[in-house]
């Protein structure tokens, strides 16, 4: 992903929307937005148990 993409899922994923809301309206998948934010150094949010 592109650093323009990057800061674009990392300001959706702040404004609430889940990884795989992120990877819908970015034409990703889910991996690859978790992949991404992770080598940010974006902070994910707890998963209340789901893996």
């Amino acid at each position: 992903m592109s650093s323009t993409e990057v800061r674009q899922a990392t300001q959706l994923y702040a404004a609430g929307l889940s990884l795989a809301d992120v990877g819908k309206r970015m034409g990703r998948s889910y991996s690859t937005i978790h992949k991404a934010l992770k080598r940010a150094g974006v902070r994910m949010r707890d998963t209340h148990g789901r893996a």
